[in-house]
């Protein structure tokens, strides 16, 4: 195993550049290029972290749709996204075009992203209940699929940019930087621009121009990454051979993709991880409304510190994954955030938290930031593990499935985003949560207290559980050095195999 001057940890090729397919030598990715491919991150700060802020709030909240109604509509554009997402990873894996296999869908979801974006925040006034459900159901899987159609290629072309085990940890801090810009542009302009004041996130007019502005600056980012992209399609991998239709050879593929054990570790961690978060920030609103009672400029305070700890944790990563494996560094950061999550919720519940006002709101912030900053750490660590694993299912299985390996890490992402909408619309029923329409709801203390069990501590206790599951993550950097070295030495021989028959 190689080392770094400073005793860190990195892959085979880390000294002399990463390779390609046919085992040729590249020099290590520009700054400018990273730079460039992760604008295109954005769109994925915006489209994901913007509305799953704002959206069941607005829905729920503010256009006045019953709770469990909401968490259905929301619910279904995931899962229905969630069961796409295969064939979208298994038709980039294999498309042929002068532009690369991942651009042409990159180009096809951008103007359905962009348009349902601003749909879904768009909802008219004056329609039945069964009418705006309908409605919300429709925009809700239109955006969801296009966001995908972006994504998911967008997220498989990072892992081949390069083969080296430290790189590709740059790379993903430089994807994980330019989508907590997009959150973050996402917080100012919602709680700062469009939704502050006096009413704050209860301004219907407010959401249409946000949800405007928004689009915008995804759409720039996304363009600036497919340019970056089409300089760099020597890096990227061939389609793959195949002369079986997808829907023939998807099932096979899939059941491939789960015989990789770090695979099915990566995304049971991944399905109960982003449960977790899925609850915690579907209720944020309402939790920093009716639970801790705050201020849209506090809620904007604490927002801010939280995405602020997600962007300024993208540096702290680094030297984490140079000094300690990249379990290590997911699972510090797992257990990291379930603790800023739940742990000052719980202390108020039980009545150890009396701070309010400016207090309140500056403990609050200091322990999302340090949650955020760790859980920065851990989703890098995430997105460089994925990667490595596809190494190993090509090591195991002969075929590489970036594409679809992405795709499973997004199934079990937004399958657990479904199914935390689901959960949080029926809990808010259940408990007894009911809005006029007018922004406002008259809550028990009850209703209150069960807002903040369900939103602290019950989603704390998932993000444990998936950091219990991620233990049994076993490809180390060791592991994947030996894996790269025969991959090189396949495909040097597969060139020279086809130079001979060639002659």
């Amino acid at each position: 195993m190689d080392r770094a001057p400073n005793g860190g940890v990195v892959g085979v090729a880390a000294t002399d550049g990463s390779v390609d397919p046919a085992g040729r030598k590249l020099t290590p990715l520009p700054t400018h290029l990273k730079l460039g491919y992760a604008a295109g991150a954005l769109l994925d700060g915006i489209a994901s972290q913007g509305v799953t802020i704002f959206l069941f709030f607005y829905v729920t909240t503010v256009v006045g749709v019953p709770a469990a109604l909401a968490g259905i509509a929301l619910a279904a554009g995931l899962v229905v996204d969630a069961l796409v997402d295969p064939l979208i990873g298994s038709l980039s894996d294999g498309w042929h075009s002068r532009f690369g296999r991942r651009l042409p869908f990159m180009a096809a979801g951008l103007p359905g992203t962009m348009l349902f974006l601003v749909l879904i925040f768009s909802l008219p006034a004056g329609w039945s209940t069964v009418a705006i459900f309908a409605w919300l159901t429709v925009l809700s899987i239109g955006l969801r699929i296009s966001i995908s159609l972006f994504l998911l290629p967008y997220n498989a072309v990072g892992a081949e940019l390069s083969d080296d085990y430290a790189e590709r940890s740059s790379i993903a801090v430089w994807r994980w930087g330019g989508a907590m810009a997009g959150a973050l542009s996402a917080v100012v302009l919602g709680f700062g621009v469009f939704l502050g004041g006096v009413e704050g996130p209860s301004r219907r007019a407010g959401y249409t121009p946000l949800a405007l502005t928004l689009a915008v600056i995804a759409g720039v980012g996304a363009l600036i990454a497919m340019r970056a992209l089409l300089t760099m399609r020597d890096r990227q991998h061939p389609p793959l051979p195949g002369t079986r239709r997808i829907h023939e050879r998807l099932a096979g593929e899939v059941a491939e993709i789960f015989g990789n054990q770090s695979f099915r570790t990566l995304f049971v961690g991944a399905l109960l991880l982003f449960t977790s978060l899925a609850i915690h920030s579907t209720l944020g609103l309402h939790s920093n409304t009716y639970f801790w009672r705050m201020t849209p400029s506090q809620m904007q305070s604490v927002t801010l510190s939280l995405f602020s700890g997600l962007l300024l944790g993208a540096p702290l990563a680094g030297p984490m994954l140079k000094r300690m494996e990249k379990r290590t560094v997911l699972l510090i950061g797992m257990v990291g955030l379930s603790l800023s999550t739940s742990l000052p919720t719980a202390l108020r519940l039980v009545g150890l938290f009396p701070f309010e006002g400016r207090a309140m709101v500056t403990i609050l912030g200091v322990t999302v930031f340090v949650g955020g900053a760790l859980m920065a750490a851990a989703a890098i660590s995430f997105a460089s593990m994925m990667a490595d694993a596809a190494d190993e299912h090509e090591h195991l299985f002969g075929a590489r499935r970036e594409g679809l390996y992405f795709a499973g890490w997004a199934f079990a992402t937004k399958a657990a985003a479904g199914i935390g909408s689901l959960v949080a619309g029926v809990a808010l029923q259940a408990i007894g949560f009911q809005s006029t329409g007018s922004g406002h709801a008259a809550l028990g203390a009850d209703t209150v207290r069960w807002i903040g069990i369900i939103n602290g501590p019950g989603a704390g206790l998932l993000a444990l559980a998936a950091a219990s599951t991620c233990l049994f993550y076993r490809l180390d950097a060791r592991k994947h050095s030996a894996i790269l070295r025969d991959l090189i030495q396949r495909r040097q021989d597969a060139t020279s195999h086809a130079s001979e028959t060639a002659a």
